[in-house]
């Protein structure tokens, strides 16, 4: 079988969770007689073709159709939330002859899928990475600032190329990473294959111990605590509340150090944080590190030398990270929102806190102080890891699927 994984933008120095997905899944889908191809726009890239493990990545260059669009505006869409025409993207989907089309965004993209997928008589699957119906309205209104004072031409050449179509209802099949999103998914699509399949993680990468030390590098004394956050330096996820955070542990008599990983995708809130340090004089007690690839040795590092793993997401569709601290053996702290109110068992695989409220995430850190508990958490946790979220077990998984979905294709 050979896919085409479409993709709105594929950068190994810009990591994300959809990144993520797609590069391991295909790696793994290989040993299962399953092909793929990475199409993505040049976003953050230059044009052209690679080859990485096996893996062909072809990037095309995009425009977005707004008048005026400066450069800072373009990166912001870019690093977030944008909607690209790529004409030469679909001109490789023409000519190629693929088995089926993976598309993992909406919008533009999955509408250009779609017409293909008619003309060629291939069907395609869509995957849902980001939140489909959760997201907060003031995140929505935030993914379009970059587009205000601009006038929106797209629709106008959406009309003359007949798109706008329900892309979702074109799908032979759907995936949810996050399982809080399926059952709206089946309300919607009765009729449609849907299924929920999580992430995974590849747990010999994480486990492996490394030399790089994180406590070396940053002179910290070795009774002090290293709280960790890996994530996009984004207002999504909330990296703020741990900031707010560190003042009341530390009165409280905890010695800590709050360590902050992950690629900057919204500039004015990387800002925000280093202000909010400086007014709070705070800069000694925290770092914002920015976001490392997936094979360096100081991301897995940083996981285990922290002694606790927070996610205080405002909307996550499923949590990554999550997955990586657990292989570490690192205990974790999440927000009680989205997909990671599924993937954390509170009590037993970690402990989840009010999304956004200070209070309940103090209650979490107290809570996770008991004798024996943070230990029990870990143990839990990489049994979950070991027995659901390896990369083969995802992997055979989608394969499945992919061989489902064919079948029921050809069969009507």
């Amino acid at each position: 079988m050979h896919t085409a994984q479409i993709i709105r933008r594929f950068n190994f120095h810009d990591w994300g969770g959809t990144e993520n997905v797609v590069w391991n899944s295909a790696l793994e889908l290989l040993s299962l007689g399953v092909t793929s191809e990475i199409l993505a726009t040049a976003a953050g890239a230059k044009p052209g073709k690679t080859i990485n493990s096996g893996i062909k990545i072809r990037r095309y260059p995009y425009f977005y159709p707004y008048w005026p669009l400066g450069s800072r505006q373009k990166q912001a869409l870019d690093k977030k939330g944008g909607n690209p025409f790529a004409p030469g993207l679909r001109q490789r989907l023409e000519q190629v002859r693929y088995d089926l089309f993976h598309v993992h965004n909406s919008g533009r993209l999955a509408e250009m899928v779609q017409a293909v997928s008619r003309k060629q008589g291939v069907p395609y699957v869509i995957s849902f990475h980001g939140g489909c119906f959760d997201i907060p309205e003031a995140e929505q209104k935030e993914l379009i600032a970059p587009l205000r004072w601009t006038f929106p031409y797209g629709g106008i050449l959406d009309r003359l190329l007949r798109r706008k179509r329900d892309c979702i209802a074109g799908a032979a099949g759907i995936i949810s990473v996050g399982a809080n999103e399926v059952p709206k998914l089946q309300e919607l699509y009765p009729d449609k294959h849907i299924i929920h399949l999580p992430n995974g993680v590849n747990t010999r990468q994480f486990r492996k111990r490394v030399k790089y030390s994180w406590r070396h590098k940053l002179g910290l004394p070795p009774e002090r605590r290293l709280y960790l956050c890996v994530s996009r330096i984004d207002y999504q996820k909330n990296q703020l509340l741990l900031l707010k955070m560190l003042p009341e542990q530390l009165r409280a008599g905890e010695d800590v150090h709050l360590l902050l990983i992950g690629p900057c995708t919204v500039s004015w809130y990387l800002e925000q944080l280093q202000e909010y340090c400086r007014v709070h004089n705070r800069s000694e007690r925290v770092t914002i590190f920015p976001g490392l690839r997936p094979d360096d040795e100081r991301l897995v590092a940083a996981y285990q030398e922290a002694d606790l793993f927070f996610l205080p997401s405002l909307h996550e569709p499923f949590g990554i990270v999550v997955l990586e601290a657990w292989c570490a053996g690192r205990p974790v702290i999440a927000a009680a929102v989205g997909g990671l109110q599924y993937l954390v068992q509170d009590g037993e695989t970690g402990l989840l806190f009010k999304s956004d409220d200070l209070s309940s995430l103090l209650q979490a850190c107290q809570r996770v102080r008991q004798p024996g508990l943070a230990e029990y958490l870990a143990r839990n946790a990489w049994l979950e890891v070991k027995n659901k979220y390896t990369w083969a077990r995802i992997s055979q998984r989608l394969a499945n699927f992919y061989a489902e979905v064919l079948e029921q294709y050809h069969h009507h």
